[in-house]
């Protein structure tokens, strides 16, 4: 019989676009990967080069770049907050919402065992 704490777990995260959001998912991957745990890391693709230093297990978190969409009033190639002053991040969170295609195909093809993800309802200045 199969040991419960052998069993590795497929995670994937989809932090709010936000350094102070994809930061802290990044330690919680660093946690899961510490102990085996594979993390699927959805984030803006700018972002990436930006975080990969933080990353500790780099075999086991895998990152999936997404296309932030254009969006009337955001500025080309904003993709985080800290991109954008605080008056245009409901049209960050306006595009944050439009990636839903990316991400629903990208989670229906990887099937992870869990998901954490912020809400862009709960990201209101």
């Amino acid at each position: 019989m199969s040991n419960s704490r052998s069993t590795k777990l497929h995670v994937a995260m989809f932090p709010w676009f936000a350094f102070g959001h994809i930061t802290p998912y990044l330690h919680l991957s660093n946690k899961l990967t510490e102990r085996g745990h594979r993390v699927s890391f959805l984030l803006p693709k700018g972002a990436q080069a930006k975080v990969e230093h933080l990353i500790l297990y780099p075999n086991l978190i895998h990152f999936y770049p997404l296309l932030v969409p254009s969006v009337d009033k955001l500025p080309p190639g904003a993709e985080t907050a800290s991109d954008i002053p605080l008056p245009l991040h409901g049209h960050l969170r306006v595009a944050f919402d439009q990636t839903q295609d990316q991400v629903q195909t990208i989670l229906s093809s990887l099937k992870p065992d869990f998901i954490f993800f912020t809400s862009a309802l709960g990201c209101q200045p």
